[in-house]
């Protein structure tokens, strides 16, 4: 990982998509901050379009779609995409092998078996808005230590389930994607060439971003997951979550 300065004029010049996660990323210590979003609003007037990508839940993708200046939320890890199109939400659904209905079936059973095994767990408290997923708190509002959050991760995957770490939730589904799959097929659709993109995110899993995406960055506290991660952003903020991402589209913008 090389540090953000060392990303060179000529790759920022190229950049006509952003892709960000958002906590940790975009949100720091639960909160957003006004000038974070402002930088949405000058990333549109400088007609570079903007692509949330999250572990969060349908409902809140549905609300930021809707509302922000974004052009499209990639929601529950890569199982769904909402974008607002001439008035109207168009909602896009990775991988529909497997029915909504089935899915929470699966997802059920597997719960009681975490349950059963590993004890005391606590579902995140956005796990009602969610449709494809479950979530479970790690460090939202309770705590679980790294080895337990890492043994649960292990026992889903034996179960044929997949999984990801966030910095907040171990979230689990029932599905073969993640969220560069579906951030893959939105750059299809819109005919963009993935080195015009450029992805930052700052937990596990982010990891398929970092890997695929050439132009990667991590705000700072991705190195404190080293441990849990098999990728890693080209580059490095020096600064962490929204002061990050903030610096991240300074460096953009100073090229056009």
């Amino acid at each position: 990982m090389k540090p953000l300065s060392e990303l060179k004029e000529k790759y920022l010049r190229k950049i006509k998509i952003l892709l960000f996660d958002l906590d940790g990323t975009f949100i720091s210590n639960d909160s957003l901050k006004s000038s974070t979003y402002r930088y949405l609003e000058k990333l549109r007037d400088n007609k570079i379009k903007t692509v949330v990508v999250t572990g969060r839940p349908a409902g809140w993708c549905d609300l930021i779609a809707r509302w922000w200046p974004v052009n499209s939320v990639i929601g529950e890890n890569g199982a769904l995409s909402y974008s607002m199109l001439n008035g109207k939400m168009n909602r896009q659904f990775y991988d529909d092998a497997v029915s909504l209905e089935k899915s929470k079936e699966l997802l059920d059973s597997l719960l009681n078996e975490i349950k059963a095994k590993f004890g005391e767990i606590y579902l995140a408290a956005d796990q009602p808005f969610r449709q494809w997923d479950l979530a479970l708190d790690i460090s939202e509002e309770n705590s679980l230590p790294p080895n337990k959050v890492r043994e649960i991760y292990d026992f889903c995957i034996s179960r044929g389930a997949n999984a990801a770490i966030s910095n907040i939730h171990l979230n689990v589904w029932y599905g073969e994607y993640t969220k560069c799959d579906m951030a893959l097929k939105i750059l299809d659709n819109w005919n963009v060439k993935i080195d015009e993109c450029v992805y930052v995110g700052d937990s596990p899993n982010d990891s398929p971003m970092f890997k695929k995406f050439p132009i990667s960055v991590g705000v700072k506290s991705v190195l404190d997951y080293s441990d849990f991660m098999k990728d890693y952003p080209s580059y490095v903020t020096e600064r962490d979550g929204n002061q990050g991402f903030e610096d991240l589209v300074d460096s953009i913008l100073s090229t056009k």
